[in-house]
């Protein structure tokens, strides 16, 4: 079954300079402070599961979005629908001609006690059926996703709050996974793991994550409420040289602890770079040039009050007037969901949502944060620090001057344009996913998000912040949450990115604890050439001489076909379409201009048909199997 899908025109705004968000905002009285949650899920608490949605979603494989054709499968299903408490994972490797996605998967309320990695992947043409099984014997959650280069895929994550990573691994050529465990060590637990696959020969695997914080059932390790840790393996994960290594610049005389998957870590030959995006603390980058023997700290928002205590009270006169009551006590900072990558020249590349925190109330043992900032911030190691470039955001759809959202915001605790993810190809274009709250899209009491996409053609010098593509436009108004974004690094003529889609906006798990139900696990193929006829302007008319047609640029879908027909052409022009029966019978003729024509065929007798696509100049014919 496929749908065609029209993306709505939007009114965007210009890019953003540096150091200043441009993105639209709330109005003031609407800007109203929230309450952070005291801790991070480990995946361990018991949420109540009833009542329970189990209708499955059917699979979509191609919409139109303006003049881009996406391919869209759904590669899976589940009701665990937290797939990070800020950064996302790598969970989307195109490695070749295959395509493999990861997330985290339950099908059993509750407690979810067949919690584990959701595995799919795309290999001879076609993805494999969704599973209904985890990969690990174990329960897990939360898996990051690499693949050597000699073949190995590995999923590592956390099975409990005492205890040390857990990884399964598919070795190169074989269909079954072994499973090990990491090193405990003395640290009272692994949690929330971030890893990257680097090195000169692409075999060293990095992982980052931190030790289980107290509210979360552990313990301080060297004077910390959860400390950075670091493991390295240069043997494609046989054996670990590097093991629960802490560093001096993010010790106890700078930070207090650290908070799970506030994190994301990259790597490109020996070039390796971790970002950790916090709250009321310095956010930074840490850098290596020698494969994770040495690093160097670098600053991305220095928090003015160092080694801050809740409820200790921030000045009030020198943060930003964010909600304009007269009190300059609001502080920007990351919204703890980040990304990495590493350009093909060794260019450390950050984003991250914007937020504004505060401390206003100084009995309540926690701080406050504004659930309505907006704003993707970007940074690179060419910027001075401290430094960033608002390069998207939540659009002013309606071209209001402020984002007219209703009054309860679906909860995520990130910013209203977060979670990205990035991708580079081989000319050095970078494009960048991330989910925006939408305007035009609403219950009636919560805005739904969809997943855009904005790029760069030189380096993250500019940005196509006026012309970023909504991938998920559900233009139908079928409504649907589409959230946590994972883009594959790798880019060639698509890009390959995996999102989580819902029916509801919000989560069952955490934030709104809405009733539990089934989520998508969808993937998109989104062709690059195409993205700048997605944006604002993208809907041109097709002028000029017909040219040959090239047989390569049409495609039908699905062949055998036993109802609708979808004709693919990409290839501007106009087209006649005839389709002869075996005695050349003329029984359907048309004509489009269109990417996507659907054809009905439901009529017809099974059998062989010949379908000729012509313009002035040339002919095409194509075989159609009708069931």
């Amino acid at each position: 079954m496929r749908k065609l899908y029209l993306l709505l025109a939007g009114g965007l705004i210009a890019a953003s300079s540096i150091g200043q968000s441009r993105a639209p905002q709330l109005p003031a009285h609407k800007r109203i402070a929230q309450p952070m949650p005291t801790k991070s899920y480990t995946g361990t608490e018991y949420i109540p599961s009833t009542p329970m949605n189990t209708s499955v979603r059917p699979e979509i494989d191609f919409y139109q979005s303006r003049d881009i054709v996406i391919s869209q499968a759904l590669i899976g299903i589940t009701q665990y629908d937290l797939q990070s408490n800020a950064s996302t994972e790598p969970r989307t490797l195109r490695v070749g001609d295959e395509i493999r996605g990861a997330w985290t998967m339950s099908l059993d309320g509750g407690t979810f006690p067949d919690r584990g990695s959701g595995f799919n992947e795309y290999v001879a043409g076609g993805w494999n059926s969704e599973p209904l099984e985890r990969v690990e014997d174990v329960r897990i959650g939360w898996p990051a996703m690499v693949e050597t280069a000699n073949g190995d895929v590995h999923l590592i994550s956390h099975a409990g709050i005492d205890t040390p990573w857990h990884v399964a691994t598919r070795a190169s050529g074989s269909s079954s996974w072994t499973e090990a465990d990491l090193d405990l060590g003395d640290t009272p637990g692994h949690l929330w793991s971030r890893a990257a696959v680097g090195g000169d020969d692409g075999n060293t695997v990095h992982i980052l994550g931190i030790t289980t914080p107290e509210a979360n059932g552990g313990a301080f390790y060297q004077q910390q409420d959860g400390a950075i840790i670091y493991w390295r393996s240069q043997d494609g994960g046989a054996t670990w040289d590097v093991q629960n290594q802490t560093f001096p610049e993010l010790g106890i005389d700078n930070f207090l602890g650290f908070d799970g998957d506030t994190y994301h870590i990259a790597a490109r030959g020996n070039k390796v770079a971790f970002a950790v995006f916090n709250d009321l603390a310095d956010s930074f980058v840490m850098i290596s040039d020698d494969n994770g023997d040495t690093w160097e700290y670098n600053s991305l928002v220095d928090f003015p009050v160092d080694l801050y205590v809740v409820d200790d009270g921030l000045p009030e006169d020198q943060g930003e007037d964010f909600n304009e009551d007269g009190i300059f006590q609001e502080y920007y900072n990351t919204d703890g969901g980040g990304h990495v990558l590493i350009g093909l020249d060794g260019t450390v590349h950050v984003f991250y949502g914007e937020m504004f925190y505060m401390d206003a109330d100084l009995t309540d043992a926690n701080f406050s944060y504004f659930p309505g900032s907006n704003g993707l911030s970007y940074w690179n190691d060419t910027m001075d620090e401290n430094m960033f470039e608002t390069i998207a955001f939540a659009y002013d759809i309606d071209e209001s001057a402020t984002l007219d959202l209703d009054d309860d915001i679906a909860l995520y605790f990130v910013s209203l344009s977060g979670m990205p993810t990035a991708g580079i190809d081989a000319d050095g274009n970078i494009y960048v996913s991330y989910a925006a709250i939408m305007e035009s899209h609403s219950t009636g009491q919560q805005n739904y998000r969809h997943i855009y996409i904005v790029k760069s053609e030189d380096g993250g010098v500019t940005w196509n912040t006026e012309n970023a593509c909504n991938v998920t436009p559900d233009s139908d108004f079928d409504f649907f949450e589409a959230v946590f974004p994972s883009m594959s690094p790798v880019v060639d003529d698509e890009i390959h990115l995996i999102y989580q889609r819902d029916f509801e906006p919000g989560l069952h798990v955490r934030g709104d604890e809405d009733p539990i139900d089934l989520n998508d696990y969808i993937y998109l193929g989104i062709p690059t050439a195409d993205l700048d006829a997605c944006g604002e302007g993208g809907d041109v008319e097709y002028v000029g001489l017909d040219e040959i047609i090239d047989p390569t640029t049409i495609n039908l879908y699905p062949n055998p076909v036993s109802d609708e027909l979808n004709v693919i052409m990409d290839q501007k022009g106009t087209y006649d379409i005839l389709i002869y029966d075996a005695i050349g019978n003329v029984v359907l003729s048309t004509n489009t201009s269109q990417l996507l024509t659907k054809l009905d065929v439901s009529e017809f007798a099974s059998g062989v048909y010949i379908m000729n696509i012509s313009n002035s100049v040339s002919t095409v014919s194509k075989r159609i199997n009708v069931k």
